[in-house]
């Protein structure tokens, strides 16, 4: 290639890293917008949009000590088809890490809002 053995190597690695970096994205992703499903329906909410958007990724270690990403994604539900509220998928790696939702509620079915 260009007679810089290095050079060379960064010349297959950087697209390889780039390919890998997308492919992991990709799938923690899918995993999000599949947790965020399953969250909306045990929470008897209408997950909108049947998307996730990517809100923060950052270096992390899993608990075995590995690094990996840590993703947050956001996405918005409704609980009445009023109004669209937005709650978090927290991934870590291809694990949930959290799913967090603005509110709870009560056994009236009011909101109780968490701080």
């Amino acid at each position: 290639m260009t007679g810089n053995p290095l050079l060379d190597l960064l010349v297959l690695a950087i697209p390889a890293a780039l390919a890998g970096l997308w492919w992991t994205g990709s799938r923690a992703r899918e995993l999000a917008i599949g947790h965020a499903r399953q969250a909306c329906r045990q929470q008897q909410l209408q997950f909108l949009d049947q998307s996730v958007a990517l809100n923060r990724m950052r270096l992390a270690r899993t608990p075995a000590g590995a690094s990996c990403f840590r993703r947050e994604y956001r996405f918005e539900f409704t609980s009445a088809g009023e109004f669209r509220d937005e709650a978090s998928v927290t991934m870590l790696g291809h694990a949930l890490l959290n799913v967090r939702f603005p509110y709870t509620r009560d056994s009236e079915g009011n909101r109780i809002y968490m701080h």
